[in-house]
């Protein structure tokens, strides 16, 4: 069991979960636990909102307890899709198996280790969304001691199931399978259906639970009578969220007893079934999993000459990085496409409601509004420049150099050119999601032009200024040392830092809009020179002390 610990110990390092792992790294652990706090509140706060209003409509029919047994199955299924993602990253595609199979350590020591690494992540996206509602629940309930007691247990167990689930899927296939060839490949299109999926079950809960009181109340006895609804196709999918639903509801009778055991008896079966199999499948279809497939294109005299042109050094460097982007799974996945999905997250939600229509005319007549002018270009604003922080490809510049970044130094281009090049391509996908946005709402909504001129006019040096900000803080903190390109910007804190930004500037940009009750015209202005002003002062702090910053770091 002590090799068990310590293996999952160095795989979190390696991973570069290990926070304050360095002398003198306290109060950026401090910091990084502070923003993380931050940034979940909003999403706590709507989630205890939303669960306390499904509470007291399901209470009306005397149906509560099935909320509980809905975010059991919910979260099971969560923890599912997303285990499928885990266990490729950890069990698959860490690159760490084939080091550890010459050290004297037992193939179960390994399996059990990466299982706790794939576990602990599954346990924070259980903490958000299964921990809201136990709490709203038991305080809607005035649940006691054991009501607590039993949803901790339930919680500790929760996780195991799907998770082993996700496990043996997994390896069945990559043992039977020659996808290891073309991981990048599997990488890119387990994302893609992931967004996709994302996005119809978040069009499909909106269209539910939107329109007229009496469509709300039928999706709430929907769920409750678990007939054809999301409750009843989740339970069947995973029945053990019943044993941990009823074993909380009943948890002051014997009953709630027994149907913990239950669920831990199943948990307990599941871990066993994984070492069974994983000690039979796991190894063969590990192995060989560092390779890959690269196609060998015979390259003629024309494309040569076409690929060796001159051009300006920063342009040359910046087309480089926007290549990496685009082909590198990882950079692609949560850089590149999460700006242009961005936009779709907003539409979507709208269009699915039932009642749009009535929507859109109330807020296009709302944001044409002579007196509201200011406001609601404060708002697009805003709107801008959280999609600017949400964009993890500045925030990440430095950091996806890793080990490479001794090579990036001695290349014969100037420092301050070098950073502008990479500058780029943040910004490029920035103002791609801009675009994007303000297109929709111009079909939809049917904005003026002066609007549609000066919300880009204006949006353009407040994405400028994330940008430059988040380049910034990436070359005061870079993570460098990583095993993957999913480490570099999937287990990297420092977007959490550019989000904080984006929301902090939003807020004052909105706030200061309700206090001065400025006209559509003067608020384009004051915010064109403020932000103009502010990106001078960060370009030129960029040049001056960058080339000095960037000499200091070590891959």
């Amino acid at each position: 069991m002590n090799k068990v610990l310590l293996l999952t110990k160095i795989m979190l390092k390696n991973a570069g979960s290990s926070l304050g792992s360095r002398k003198g790294s306290g109060w950026k652990t401090l910091l990084i636990l502070l923003a993380i706090g931050v940034g979940l509140i909003p999403l706590m706060a709507a989630l205890v909102v939303f669960v306390a209003g499904m509470y007291d409509g399901l209470a009306q029919i005397g149906q509560e307890g099935a909320l509980l047994g809905l975010g059991i199955a919910g979260t099971s299924l969560a923890i599912f899709l997303l285990g499928i993602v885990y266990v490729l990253s950890v069990f698959y595609f860490s690159q760490d198996v084939e080091h550890f199979l010459p050290m004297p350590i037992a193939p179960g020591e390994i399996l059990g280790a990466k299982f706790l690494v794939a576990l602990l992540y599954e346990y924070l996206t259980a903490l958000t969304m299964i921990a809201p509602i136990f709490i709203t629940y038991g305080v809607k309930s005035g649940g006691g001691f054991l009501y607590y007691l039993f949803a901790l247990l339930v919680f500790v167990a929760l996780p195991v199931i799907p998770l082993t689930l996700a496990i043996l899927l997994v390896m069945v296939f990559m043992r039977y399978t020659n996808i290891g060839k073309y991981k990048d490949r599997f990488r890119l299109l387990g994302g893609l259906i992931a967004i996709a999926g994302g996005l119809g079950f978040q069009a499909f809960v909106q269209r539910q639970t939107s329109g007229t009181d009496s469509s709300v109340e039928q999706f709430q006895q929907m769920i409750a009578a678990g007939e054809q609804g999301l409750l009843g196709i989740v339970t069947k999918l995973f029945p053990a969220s019943k044993l941990g639903a009823l074993a909380i509801l009943e948890s002051s009778a014997w009953s709630g007893f027994a149907n913990l055991l239950g669920f831990f008896a199943i948990a307990v079966a599941g871990l066993l079934l994984f070492l069974w199999v994983g000690n039979r499948l796991y190894f063969s279809g590990v192995m060989g999993i560092s390779e890959s497939r690269a196609k060998r294109k015979r390259i003629d005299e024309a494309s040569f000459q076409k690929g060796i042109r001159p051009r300006q050094m920063w342009l040359a460097y910046a087309d480089k990085e926007w290549k990496v982007l685009w082909r590198t799974p990882a950079f692609f996945m949560n850089c590149a496409l999460s700006s242009i999905f961005f936009p779709l997250f907003g539409l979507v939600p709208l269009l699915s409601r039932q009642d749009s229509a009535e929507l859109l005319a109330s807020l296009s007549g709302w944001l044409q509004g002579g007196h509201l002018g200011g406001i609601s270009l404060a708002f697009a604003f805003s709107a801008f420049v959280v999609m600017a922080s949400t964009n993890s490809t500045s925030i990440t510049a430095i950091t996806r150099e890793g080990q490479g970044i001794f090579l990036s130094k001695t290349l014969p281009i100037p420092a301050g050119q070098l950073l502008v090049a990479k500058l780029i391509p943040g910004t490029l996908l920035s103002v791609i999601s801009m675009a994007l946005l303000v297109a929709e709402a111009a079909w939809f909504i049917q904005l003026p032009s002066l609007y549609i001129i000066l919300s880009v006019v204006v949006g353009i040096p407040g994405i400028l200024f994330v940008n430059l900000l988040g380049l910034i803080l990436d070359m005061q903190m870079p993570k460098l040392e990583w095993g993957s390109e999913q480490e570099a910007v999937k287990q990297n804190l420092n977007p959490l830092f550019s989000m904080l930004i984006g929301m902090v500037t939003a807020a004052l940009c909105i706030v200061i809009a309700f206090s001065l009750e400025a006209s559509l015209l003067q608020m384009g202005v004051g915010l064109f020179v403020l932000f103009v002003l502010a990106d001078l002062f960060l370009f030129r702090l960029l040049l001056r002390k960058g080339p000095s910053w960037l000499e200091k770091m070590e891959g």
